[in-house]
């Protein structure tokens, strides 16, 4: 379970009783990243589903002798639920079509005859959907197997440190508590989907979680609804997941230098942003605000070019977000940094951003440049894990050997914190000590 989630490659099986629509749609696909299966009647495609349980999409005629489409898929149901299902059909049979939906349990339906790229799209829509859904109990499988990791450390710490018995039990009783909440399941399952796209583009630390923060803050400094700053909160985090599409040649590069095809290309990825999560239940608003989070107010955004209020608020929120991380991570322990992003969101409010939302994101940054500038001058320090005391401030992330973010920086170390981490290096030490303020360097460890 340790190894890292690959990406198979998908298995598309067509079913139809015409041999030469079968050869079409084998000709259509040759040149996708997919292994293509074919059957001409329904008994026989569910052997090929009996032999490939891993199929990502089954494609299905509804009108065939003896078995229709509606029946076939739903008895394929049976044997490969996370397949996703989608019935050609006439536009006589749109009825049938329907009950393929309702019985058969299918996806989405093409008329015949069908349009060439309006069936790969939908078919690369269904694998994607697919490899999601798998991708997703990968991530909570390896979850669970980390928190059961953990409880198996607290418990043979608690044998080791009898002064610290109590504090060990509160703990265990506490990932019992969170091993019961799908909700908490579900949100490590979100944030390990902005961990993808930050493996990949190294050049941003942490970004997708900045600006969750950022967005949350401004969505509440603007007293939204709760549902609605979840909303924002989630998309925040997943923002940038379209990325995971984009190739390294052109997300590796910087934008300035981007030709026509490689800007084309970049500018897909908030489209395939909202692709990657419409098929979650729920999350359909989620993804409009994916894809609009680079619009701008004058209209000159992408990818649908909206203009002031017809880009969804939390788009907005979120482009405001994203620009203060971005320039701010250049060095976010600077007052100058943020001075920076202020004149930044200032000039181009109303042209790129929301000048109604810029009061709050300006009040936000602000507080961010005060607090800074009372904290200047302290100088950092690494400091082994073994001799950290209460009282010292984080001056760097901490991440675990693998790359597991574990601690922002800024965060003030109490005893609780210090023996998480103390625990977190001895199961993945990471390369380096803990690099505190010295000015904040607190009473010595006992």
């Amino acid at each position: 379970m340790t190894e890292t989630f690959v990406r198979q490659t998908p298995k598309i099986l067509f079913v139809d009783d015409e041999e030469n629509v079968l050869h079409a749609l084998k000709r259509l696909f040759v040149d996708e990243d997919c292994e293509v299966f074919t059957a001409s009647s329904g008994p026989e495609g569910l052997k090929i589903v009996e032999q490939n349980l891993a199929l990502a999409a089954i494609i299905s005629d509804q009108r065939m002798p003896g078995m229709s489409g509606w029946e076939f898929l739903e008895k394929a149901r049976a044997l490969v639920p996370d397949a996703v299902r989608i019935v050609l059909t006439g536009y006589a049979d749109v009825e049938a079509a329907i009950n393929a939906i309702n019985k058969g349990g299918a996806y989405r339906y093409i008329t015949k005859p069908w349009n060439n790229d309006e069936l790969r799209l939908m078919v690369r829509d269904a694998t994607d959907k697919f490899c999601l859904i798998a991708e997703n109990r990968y991530l909570t499988a390896l979850t669970v197997q980390q928190n059961e990791e953990l409880s198996k450390w607290n418990t043979q710490l608690e044998e080791m440190v009898q002064a610290q018995t109590m504090d060990i039990q509160n703990k265990n009783r506490e990932l019992e508590k969170l091993n019961d909440q799908l909700s908490r399941n579900f949100r490590s399952s979100i944030e390990s989907f902005t961990g993808l796209i930050e493996m990949r583009e190294k050049s941003v630390s942490s970004h997708s979680k900045n600006v969750a923060a950022y967005a949350r803050q401004i969505a509440l400094g603007m007293a939204l609804p709760e549902n609605e700053v979840s909303n924002i909160l989630v998309a925040s985090l997943l923002h940038d997941i379209g990325k995971i599409g984009v190739p390294d040649s052109v997300l590796l590069k910087d934008e300035e230098q981007f030709n026509e095809h490689e800007r084309k290309e970049y500018n897909m990825h908030a489209v395939r942003g909202q692709v990657a999560v419409e098929g979650i239940e729920g999350f359909q608003e989620i993804g409009q605000l994916i894809r609009h989070h680079h619009e701008h107010i004058d209209g000159s955004g992408y990818p649908d070019g909206l203009k002031k209020n017809a880009i969804p608020l939390g788009s907005r929120i979120i482009a405001i977000a994203d620009a203060i991380d971005k320039i701010a991570n250049r060095d976010p322990l600077s007052p100058a940094s943020y001075a920076a992003v202020l004149k930044h969101l200032e000039f181009y409010s109303d042209t790129r951003f929301d000048h109604g939302i810029f009061p709050v994101a300006a009040a936000i940054l602000k507080k961010k440049i005060e607090a800074l500038t009372r904290r200047s001058g302290g100088e950092e320090v690494e400091v082994p894990s073994s001799r950290l005391a209460p009282g010292m401030v984080l001056s760097r992330d901490v991440r675990s050997g693998t790359g597991l973010l574990i601690l922002a920086r800024d965060v003030l170390l109490d005893q609780r914190i210090i023996a998480g981490l103390q625990r977190y290096y001895k199961i993945d030490p990471p390369a380096t000590g803990v690099f505190v303020r010295k000015t904040s360097l607190g009473r010595p460890a006992s």
